[in-house]
Protein backbone atom coordinates (compact mmCIF):
# COMPACT_ATOMS: atom_id res chain seq x y z
CA UNK A 1 0.00 0.00 0.00
CA UNK A 2 1.50 3.32 -1.09
CA UNK A 3 1.76 6.49 1.00
CA UNK A 4 -0.91 8.14 -1.13
CA UNK A 5 -3.27 5.26 -0.46
CA UNK A 6 -2.61 5.49 3.31
CA UNK A 7 -3.19 9.25 3.15
CA UNK A 8 -6.51 8.79 1.33
CA UNK A 9 -7.69 6.27 3.92
CA UNK A 10 -6.64 8.65 6.71
CA UNK A 11 -8.55 11.50 5.07
CA UNK A 12 -11.61 9.26 4.75
CA UNK A 13 -11.48 8.40 8.46
CA UNK A 14 -11.02 12.08 9.36
CA UNK A 15 -14.15 12.98 7.39
CA UNK A 16 -16.12 10.36 9.31
CA UNK A 17 -14.75 11.57 12.64
CA UNK A 18 -16.04 15.04 11.69
CA UNK A 19 -19.50 13.61 11.02
CA UNK A 20 -19.30 13.73 7.21
CA UNK A 21 -20.64 10.21 6.73
CA UNK A 22 -21.78 10.85 3.17
CA UNK A 23 -18.12 11.07 2.08
CA UNK A 24 -17.07 7.97 0.11
CA UNK A 25 -13.60 6.67 -0.74
CA UNK A 26 -12.70 5.83 -4.33
CA UNK A 27 -12.49 2.18 -5.38
CA UNK A 28 -10.37 1.22 -8.42
CA UNK A 29 -11.17 -1.38 -11.04
CA UNK A 30 -8.45 -3.64 -9.65
CA UNK A 31 -10.26 -4.13 -6.28
CA UNK A 32 -7.01 -4.93 -4.44
CA UNK A 33 -6.38 -4.91 -0.66
CA UNK A 34 -6.57 -1.13 -0.61
CA UNK A 35 -9.94 -1.21 -2.36
CA UNK A 36 -11.22 -3.79 0.13
CA UNK A 37 -10.26 -1.51 3.06
CA UNK A 38 -11.88 1.50 1.41
CA UNK A 39 -15.01 -0.51 0.67
CA UNK A 40 -15.23 -1.60 4.32
CA UNK A 41 -14.82 2.01 5.51
CA UNK A 42 -17.50 3.15 3.04
CA UNK A 43 -19.90 0.56 4.46
CA UNK A 44 -19.08 1.81 7.95
CA UNK A 45 -19.89 5.37 6.82
CA UNK A 46 -23.27 4.28 5.43
CA UNK A 47 -24.09 2.56 8.72
CA UNK A 48 -23.03 5.61 10.73
CA UNK A 49 -25.09 7.87 8.48
CA UNK A 50 -28.19 5.69 9.00
CA UNK A 51 -27.63 5.65 12.77
CA UNK A 52 -27.12 9.41 12.86
CA UNK A 53 -30.35 10.02 10.91
CA UNK A 54 -32.20 7.80 13.41
CA UNK A 55 -30.81 9.80 16.33
CA UNK A 56 -31.76 13.09 14.72
CA UNK A 57 -35.23 11.73 13.94
CA UNK A 58 -35.67 10.54 17.54
CA UNK A 59 -34.39 13.88 18.84
CA UNK A 60 -36.88 15.78 16.68
CA UNK A 61 -39.74 13.65 18.04
CA UNK A 62 -38.41 13.99 21.60
CA UNK A 63 -38.43 17.78 21.35
CA UNK A 64 -41.74 17.95 19.49
CA UNK A 65 -43.63 16.32 22.39
CA UNK A 66 -45.66 18.97 24.23
CA UNK A 67 -45.49 17.13 27.57
CA UNK A 68 -42.41 17.68 29.70
CA UNK A 69 -40.05 14.69 29.44
CA UNK A 70 -37.17 14.15 31.87
CA UNK A 71 -34.45 11.50 31.84
CA UNK A 72 -33.13 11.02 35.36
CA UNK A 73 -30.26 8.77 36.39
CA UNK A 74 -30.51 6.42 39.37
CA UNK A 75 -29.14 9.15 41.66
CA UNK A 76 -31.91 11.56 40.64
CA UNK A 77 -29.83 13.86 38.42
CA UNK A 78 -31.26 15.10 35.11
CA UNK A 79 -29.26 13.71 32.20
CA UNK A 80 -31.61 14.77 29.40
CA UNK A 81 -34.86 16.66 28.85
CA UNK A 82 -36.91 17.94 25.94
CA UNK A 83 -37.55 21.49 24.80
CA UNK A 84 -40.92 21.57 26.61
CA UNK A 85 -39.09 21.44 29.95
CA UNK A 86 -36.97 24.49 29.09
CA UNK A 87 -40.04 26.39 27.88
CA UNK A 88 -42.30 25.51 30.81
CA UNK A 89 -39.80 26.04 33.64
CA UNK A 90 -38.14 29.09 32.08
CA UNK A 91 -34.65 27.66 32.66
CA UNK A 92 -31.71 27.34 30.30
CA UNK A 93 -30.19 24.02 29.31
CA UNK A 94 -27.16 24.81 31.46
CA UNK A 95 -29.35 25.55 34.52
CA UNK A 96 -31.22 22.27 34.11
CA UNK A 97 -28.29 20.00 33.28
CA UNK A 98 -27.55 17.66 36.19
CA UNK A 99 -30.12 19.39 38.41
CA UNK A 100 -31.61 17.01 40.97
CA UNK A 101 -35.25 16.04 40.46
CA UNK A 102 -35.99 16.89 44.11
CA UNK A 103 -35.03 20.52 43.40
CA UNK A 104 -37.80 20.81 40.80
CA UNK A 105 -40.64 19.29 42.85
CA UNK A 106 -42.33 21.27 45.63
CA UNK A 107 -42.89 18.46 48.12
CA UNK A 108 -41.90 18.01 51.75
CA UNK A 109 -41.05 14.38 51.02
CA UNK A 110 -38.26 13.94 48.40
CA UNK A 111 -40.00 12.80 45.22
CA UNK A 112 -37.06 10.55 44.27
CA UNK A 113 -37.68 8.46 47.39
CA UNK A 114 -41.36 8.17 46.46
CA UNK A 115 -40.46 6.98 42.96
CA UNK A 116 -37.77 4.58 44.18
CA UNK A 117 -40.13 3.01 46.71
CA UNK A 118 -43.06 2.68 44.32
CA UNK A 119 -41.30 1.36 41.20
CA UNK A 120 -40.45 -2.31 41.56
CA UNK A 121 -40.35 -5.40 39.35
CA UNK A 122 -44.08 -5.86 39.95
CA UNK A 123 -44.96 -2.19 39.58
CA UNK A 124 -43.54 -0.78 36.35
CA UNK A 125 -45.18 2.64 36.34
CA UNK A 126 -46.24 5.31 38.83
CA UNK A 127 -48.72 8.18 38.49
CA UNK A 128 -48.22 11.24 40.70
CA UNK A 129 -49.60 14.75 40.93
CA UNK A 130 -46.94 17.22 41.97
CA UNK A 131 -46.12 20.92 41.87
CA UNK A 132 -42.99 21.86 39.92
CA UNK A 133 -41.02 25.01 40.64
CA UNK A 134 -39.40 26.80 37.73
CA UNK A 135 -37.33 29.95 37.47
CA UNK A 136 -38.39 32.97 39.56
CA UNK A 137 -40.75 30.78 41.60
CA UNK A 138 -42.99 29.83 38.68
CA UNK A 139 -45.29 26.99 39.76
CA UNK A 140 -46.65 24.28 37.46
CA UNK A 141 -49.09 21.58 38.56
CA UNK A 142 -48.09 18.41 36.75
CA UNK A 143 -49.33 14.86 36.37
CA UNK A 144 -46.18 12.72 36.47
CA UNK A 145 -45.92 9.32 34.82
CA UNK A 146 -42.73 7.60 36.01
CA UNK A 147 -41.09 4.39 34.80
CA UNK A 148 -37.72 2.70 35.06
CA UNK A 149 -35.15 2.78 32.23
CA UNK A 150 -33.64 -0.65 31.58
CA UNK A 151 -30.97 -1.12 28.89
CA UNK A 152 -30.61 -4.09 26.53
CA UNK A 153 -28.37 -5.85 29.06
CA UNK A 154 -31.23 -5.71 31.61
CA UNK A 155 -29.36 -3.11 33.66
CA UNK A 156 -31.23 -0.38 35.55
CA UNK A 157 -30.08 3.06 34.36
CA UNK A 158 -32.56 5.54 35.79
CA UNK A 159 -36.07 6.89 35.30
CA UNK A 160 -38.19 8.28 32.50
CA UNK A 161 -40.58 10.93 33.81
CA UNK A 162 -43.29 12.34 31.57
CA UNK A 163 -45.14 15.37 32.95
CA UNK A 164 -48.48 16.65 31.70
CA UNK A 165 -49.06 20.30 32.59
CA UNK A 166 -52.49 20.39 34.28
CA UNK A 167 -52.10 23.83 35.89
CA UNK A 168 -54.96 25.39 33.97
CA UNK A 169 -57.19 22.37 34.55
CA UNK A 170 -56.52 22.48 38.31
CA UNK A 171 -57.14 26.22 38.40
CA UNK A 172 -60.49 25.76 36.65
CA UNK A 173 -61.45 23.00 39.09
CA UNK A 174 -60.49 25.20 42.03
CA UNK A 175 -62.47 28.15 40.65
CA UNK A 176 -65.57 25.97 40.35
CA UNK A 177 -65.15 24.49 43.84
CA UNK A 178 -64.45 27.92 45.34
CA UNK A 179 -67.52 29.34 43.60
CA UNK A 180 -69.66 26.53 45.03
CA UNK A 181 -68.16 27.00 48.49
CA UNK A 182 -68.61 30.77 48.32
CA UNK A 183 -72.25 30.36 47.27
CA UNK A 184 -72.86 27.98 50.18
CA UNK A 185 -71.29 30.42 52.66
CA UNK A 186 -73.26 33.36 51.29
CA UNK A 187 -76.47 31.38 51.62
CA UNK A 188 -75.60 30.36 55.18
CA UNK A 189 -74.85 33.98 56.04
CA UNK A 190 -78.18 35.06 54.56
CA UNK A 191 -80.05 32.42 56.59
CA UNK A 192 -78.16 33.39 59.76
CA UNK A 193 -78.95 37.07 59.24
CA UNK A 194 -82.61 36.30 58.53
CA UNK A 195 -82.93 34.14 61.64
CA UNK A 196 -81.27 36.77 63.80
CA UNK A 197 -83.23 39.70 62.39
CA UNK A 198 -86.62 38.01 62.25
CA UNK A 199 -87.12 35.08 64.63
CA UNK A 200 -84.44 36.34 67.01
CA UNK A 201 -86.09 39.74 67.34
CA UNK A 202 -89.54 38.18 67.69
CA UNK A 203 -88.37 35.87 70.47
CA UNK A 204 -86.74 38.80 72.30
CA UNK A 205 -89.93 40.85 71.95
CA UNK A 206 -92.01 37.92 73.24
CA UNK A 207 -89.72 37.60 76.26
CA UNK A 208 -90.12 41.31 76.97
CA UNK A 209 -93.93 41.05 76.78
CA UNK A 210 -93.94 38.04 79.14
CA UNK A 211 -91.76 40.00 81.57
CA UNK A 212 -94.39 42.75 81.51
CA UNK A 213 -97.05 40.16 82.34
CA UNK A 214 -95.17 39.40 85.55
CA UNK A 215 -95.73 42.99 86.70
CA UNK A 216 -99.51 42.60 86.28
CA UNK A 217 -99.87 39.10 87.71
CA UNK A 218 -101.09 40.49 91.05
CA UNK A 219 -99.24 37.80 93.00
CA UNK A 220 -101.03 34.82 91.41
CA UNK A 221 -98.65 31.93 92.18
CA UNK A 222 -99.74 29.68 89.29
CA UNK A 223 -99.56 32.55 86.86
CA UNK A 224 -96.06 33.46 88.07
CA UNK A 225 -94.92 29.83 87.67
CA UNK A 226 -96.30 29.75 84.15
CA UNK A 227 -94.58 33.03 83.29
CA UNK A 228 -91.30 31.73 84.75
CA UNK A 229 -91.57 28.53 82.70
CA UNK A 230 -92.27 30.49 79.51
CA UNK A 231 -89.31 32.75 80.23
CA UNK A 232 -86.99 29.74 80.67
CA UNK A 233 -88.21 28.19 77.42
CA UNK A 234 -87.68 31.48 75.60
CA UNK A 235 -84.19 31.88 77.09
CA UNK A 236 -83.31 28.38 75.87
CA UNK A 237 -84.78 29.08 72.43
CA UNK A 238 -82.88 32.35 72.10
CA UNK A 239 -79.63 30.67 73.18
CA UNK A 240 -80.20 27.81 70.73
CA UNK A 241 -80.99 30.25 67.93
CA UNK A 242 -77.78 32.18 68.61
CA UNK A 243 -75.81 28.92 68.44
CA UNK A 244 -77.45 28.07 65.11
CA UNK A 245 -76.64 31.54 63.74
CA UNK A 246 -73.06 31.26 65.02
CA UNK A 247 -72.58 27.85 63.41
CA UNK A 248 -74.00 29.12 60.14
CA UNK A 249 -71.68 32.14 60.11
CA UNK A 250 -69.51 32.82 63.18
CA UNK A 251 -69.33 36.57 63.63
CA UNK A 252 -66.10 36.26 65.62
CA UNK A 253 -64.42 34.85 62.50
CA UNK A 254 -65.50 37.74 60.30
CA UNK A 255 -64.46 40.24 63.00
CA UNK A 256 -61.17 38.81 64.24
CA UNK A 257 -59.90 36.07 61.93
CA UNK A 258 -58.75 32.50 62.58
CA UNK A 259 -56.82 33.07 65.81
CA UNK A 260 -59.79 34.67 67.50
CA UNK A 261 -62.39 32.27 66.07
CA UNK A 262 -60.53 29.10 67.06
CA UNK A 263 -59.76 30.59 70.48
CA UNK A 264 -63.47 31.20 70.93
CA UNK A 265 -64.26 27.62 69.85
CA UNK A 266 -61.71 26.20 72.28
CA UNK A 267 -63.09 28.43 75.04
CA UNK A 268 -66.53 26.89 74.55
CA UNK A 269 -64.99 23.38 74.69
CA UNK A 270 -63.31 24.15 78.02
CA UNK A 271 -66.73 24.87 79.53
CA UNK A 272 -67.47 21.14 79.25
CA UNK A 273 -66.21 19.17 82.23
CA UNK A 274 -65.01 16.13 80.28
CA UNK A 275 -62.98 18.01 77.64
CA UNK A 276 -59.51 19.49 77.93
CA UNK A 277 -58.69 21.66 74.94
CA UNK A 278 -55.48 23.49 74.05
CA UNK A 279 -54.93 25.91 71.18
CA UNK A 280 -51.51 27.07 70.01
CA UNK A 281 -52.28 30.26 68.12
CA UNK A 282 -49.86 32.03 65.79
CA UNK A 283 -49.26 35.68 66.75
CA UNK A 284 -47.73 36.48 63.34
CA UNK A 285 -50.88 35.55 61.46
CA UNK A 286 -52.87 38.43 60.03
CA UNK A 287 -56.12 38.21 58.09
CA UNK A 288 -56.36 35.76 55.17
CA UNK A 289 -58.68 35.45 52.22
CA UNK A 290 -62.19 35.36 53.72
CA UNK A 291 -63.16 32.07 52.08
CA UNK A 292 -59.90 30.40 53.16
CA UNK A 293 -60.49 31.51 56.75
CA UNK A 294 -63.99 30.09 56.64
CA UNK A 295 -62.94 26.74 55.18
CA UNK A 296 -60.17 26.31 57.77
CA UNK A 297 -62.56 27.18 60.59
CA UNK A 298 -65.22 24.80 59.23
CA UNK A 299 -62.68 21.96 59.08
CA UNK A 300 -61.61 22.68 62.66
CA UNK A 301 -65.24 22.83 63.74
CA UNK A 302 -66.06 19.51 62.04
CA UNK A 303 -63.01 17.84 63.60
CA UNK A 304 -64.07 18.94 67.08
CA UNK A 305 -67.67 17.81 66.53
CA UNK A 306 -66.54 14.41 65.22
CA UNK A 307 -64.16 13.89 68.14
CA UNK A 308 -66.85 14.71 70.69
CA UNK A 309 -69.22 12.34 68.90
CA UNK A 310 -66.90 9.39 68.22
CA UNK A 311 -63.90 9.58 70.57
CA UNK A 312 -65.65 7.71 73.44
CA UNK A 313 -63.16 9.03 75.98
CA UNK A 314 -64.03 9.72 79.62
CA UNK A 315 -61.86 12.81 79.48
CA UNK A 316 -61.07 13.97 75.96
CA UNK A 317 -57.84 15.86 75.26
CA UNK A 318 -57.96 18.00 72.09
CA UNK A 319 -54.95 19.93 70.78
CA UNK A 320 -55.07 22.45 67.93
CA UNK A 321 -51.96 24.07 66.45
CA UNK A 322 -52.10 26.88 63.89
CA UNK A 323 -48.85 27.44 61.97
CA UNK A 324 -48.03 30.19 59.49
CA UNK A 325 -44.86 30.62 57.43
CA UNK A 326 -45.77 33.43 55.02
CA UNK A 327 -46.04 31.02 52.09
CA UNK A 328 -48.12 28.32 53.77
CA UNK A 329 -50.66 28.07 56.55
CA UNK A 330 -51.39 24.80 58.31
CA UNK A 331 -53.65 23.46 61.02
CA UNK A 332 -52.90 20.37 63.11
CA UNK A 333 -55.76 18.93 65.14
CA UNK A 334 -55.28 15.92 67.41
CA UNK A 335 -57.16 14.05 70.13
CA UNK A 336 -56.48 11.12 72.46
CA UNK A 337 -59.75 9.29 71.78
CA UNK A 338 -60.40 5.75 70.57
CA UNK A 339 -59.16 6.35 67.02
CA UNK A 340 -60.34 4.26 64.06
CA UNK A 341 -59.16 2.02 61.24
CA UNK A 342 -58.00 4.24 58.36
CA UNK A 343 -59.29 1.66 55.87
CA UNK A 344 -62.77 3.03 56.58
CA UNK A 345 -61.80 6.14 54.63
CA UNK A 346 -61.66 4.03 51.46
CA UNK A 347 -65.18 2.63 51.88
CA UNK A 348 -67.93 4.38 49.95
CA UNK A 349 -70.79 5.26 52.26
CA UNK A 350 -68.57 5.43 55.34
CA UNK A 351 -66.26 8.17 54.15
CA UNK A 352 -68.67 10.98 53.26
CA UNK A 353 -67.20 13.33 55.86
CA UNK A 354 -63.67 12.63 54.64
CA UNK A 355 -64.66 13.19 51.00
CA UNK A 356 -66.27 16.51 51.95
CA UNK A 357 -63.07 17.44 53.77
CA UNK A 358 -60.93 16.60 50.72
CA UNK A 359 -63.22 18.63 48.47
CA UNK A 360 -62.87 21.71 50.68
CA UNK A 361 -59.09 21.33 50.82
CA UNK A 362 -58.86 20.73 47.08
CA UNK A 363 -60.81 23.94 46.38
CA UNK A 364 -57.93 25.95 47.83
CA UNK A 365 -55.06 23.84 46.44
CA UNK A 366 -54.31 22.39 49.86
CA UNK A 367 -53.29 19.00 51.17
CA UNK A 368 -54.72 16.87 53.96
CA UNK A 369 -53.29 14.00 55.99
CA UNK A 370 -55.23 11.93 58.50
CA UNK A 371 -53.52 9.62 60.99
CA UNK A 372 -55.36 7.28 63.31
CA UNK A 373 -55.20 3.86 64.88
CA UNK A 374 -57.51 1.98 67.20
CA UNK A 375 -56.86 3.10 70.76
CA UNK A 376 -54.31 5.74 69.72
CA UNK A 377 -56.39 8.79 68.88
CA UNK A 378 -56.73 10.74 65.65
CA UNK A 379 -54.86 13.64 64.07
CA UNK A 380 -55.77 15.67 61.01
CA UNK A 381 -53.28 17.95 59.27
CA UNK A 382 -54.29 20.47 56.60
CA UNK A 383 -51.97 22.79 54.74
CA UNK A 384 -52.69 25.53 52.21
CA UNK A 385 -50.38 27.62 50.02
CA UNK A 386 -51.06 31.32 50.41
CA UNK A 387 -50.20 31.95 46.75
CA UNK A 388 -52.08 30.26 43.92
CA UNK A 389 -50.14 28.10 41.38
CA UNK A 390 -50.33 30.73 38.62
CA UNK A 391 -48.65 33.37 40.81
CA UNK A 392 -45.04 33.72 41.81
CA UNK A 393 -43.77 32.58 45.19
Amino acid sequence: MSKSQIKEISNLLLEYSAGNYEFQGKISDNFDQYDMIVSGINMLGEELQTTNVSKEYFSSIFNAVTDLVLIVNKDGLLTDFNSAVILALGMTEIELKEKHINELIVNEKPVLSVIQTALTENNKSLLLEERLKGKDGKIIVGQLTCSQIINRFDEFKGYLISIKDITEQKQNEQRILQAIFSAEQNEQKRVADDLHDSIGQELSMTKLMISNLRKHSQGDTKQLELISTCTQILDGSIKHLREICFNLMPSVLTRGGLNMAISDLVGKLREQANIKAEFQKNPDLDRLDANLEIVMYRICQEFVNNMIKHANATTLQIEIDLDYSGQFISLLMADDGDGFDLKKLDKIGENRGYENLKTKVKAFNGEVRVKSALGKGTSTFIKFPLISPNEKN
